[in-house]
């Protein structure tokens, strides 16, 4: 393999409507913008670089791999690790090198046998020029998304953006995102002031929560595909500025997930400056402050009543975020590390 300038094939899937899109699109500029050249012909490629791991494990990817042994494979580790043993014992024997996004996978993958040269840190990217504190009043926010702004005047808007419902049966729970949990947590708070935002693609579970809860909710979106029970992965699919005018519009986000590689919705709260609060799932405890991570639905509860009710509190929420953030997150930064990750592909044994 050439050590300076090897040919990179980027493994991935396109117009999924999937974050996986973003992360194919982040990748390949990185790349580009370091200098190296990115091919379409797999034959030709030096480096397979599979931006979702779970790829490499497809009939097509392992025949490919088979013919290709002299080639060197990186593989993303995009998910949680803990209930994928079979499927992860399966990618050993194929990859070189692997990026993963948050400790708890790089202990699997060190607890599996693998040498700590063959892994590096890298959290999932979301572009700084876009996610970002706008500085903009709640009326202008409201006005661009197209919200009546009368829905949510004197309201404490919290938010939550990422799908929940089964791709196979809408009306069925994704467990990993666990939306119960945000349900439990905004009727233990007992307040009427609190009004969910939601937002994104097959959210059908959580807004019939809503409805069967009486718990009071925004869907910025298409309704009538939630109405009418049809998936709606490309339709109330968001474009990034659209979804960043939302993290500004909140004034607070919540993850409750139970499984997650990122979640991404972490780091976009975080560079626009919204609190965030999480349940300890993914990259949550690489990345933000010990205070966002709350233990319980009871913690989550109080965590809210503080940001609502102390301006000090809200403020070093932030600026602890902002800061443990701020040495990953720009778009330098995480071409840097990539430059690094090909050079550990190019000199791996």
């Amino acid at each position: 393999m050439p050590s300076n300038k090897p040919k990179i094939y980027i493994l991935g899937l396109d117009n999924t409507g999937w974050s996986i899109d973003k992360d194919h699109l982040h990748t390949k500029k990185a790349l580009e913008d370091a200098g190296y050249t990115i091919t379409n012909n797999i034959l030709v490629a030096d480096i397979i670089y599979a931006v979702w791991w779970n790829i490499l494990l497809s009939k097509k990817a392992r025949i490919l791999c088979t013919f290709f042994k002299h080639k060197k494979i990186i593989a993303t580790i995009t998910n949680d690790l803990s209930h994928q043993d079979k499927e992860l014992n399966q990618l050993i024997k194929m990859a070189d090198i692997y990026v993963y996004a948050n400790r708890k996978q790089k202990n699997i993958l060190l607890n599996k046998g693998i040498h700590k040269e063959k892994i590096f840190f890298n959290p999932f990217y979301v572009d700084e020029n876009i996610f970002k504190d706008m500085e903009s009043d709640r009326p202008t926010l409201a006005k661009q998304l197209g919200i009546d702004f009368e829905l949510i005047k004197g309201k404490y808007l919290i938010g939550s953006f990422q799908r929940d419902s089964l791709g196979a049966d809408l009306s069925k729970p994704k467990w990993q995102k666990n939306p119960d949990g945000l349900i439990d947590i905004i009727a233990k708070s007992g307040r009427r002031d609190l009004v969910l935002v939601l937002a994104g693609p097959r959210r059908h579970y959580i807004v019939n929560r809503c409805k069967t809860e009486s718990v009071p909710y925004i869907f910025v979106g298409n309704i009538n595909t939630i109405d009418k029970n049809t998936d709606d992965i490309f339709e109330n699919n968001l474009d990034e500025h659209t979804m960043a005018l939302l993290y500004n519009l909140i004034d607070a986000y919540i993850v409750t997930s139970l499984s997650e590689g990122g979640p991404k919705a972490i780091p976009e709260a975080v560079l626009t400056k919204t609190p965030v609060i999480t349940s300890d799932v993914g990259f949550a405890k690489d990345l933000l402050s010990d205070e966002s991570i709350y233990i319980d639905s009871k913690d989550a509860v109080n965590k809210i009543d503080l940001l609502m009710n102390d301006p000090e509190y809200k403020n070093n929420l932030i600026k602890e975020n902002c800061q443990k953030a701020s040495r990953y997150y720009s778009f330098d930064l995480y071409k840097d590390r990539m430059k690094e990750i090909i050079k550990m592909a190019i000199f791996s044994r």
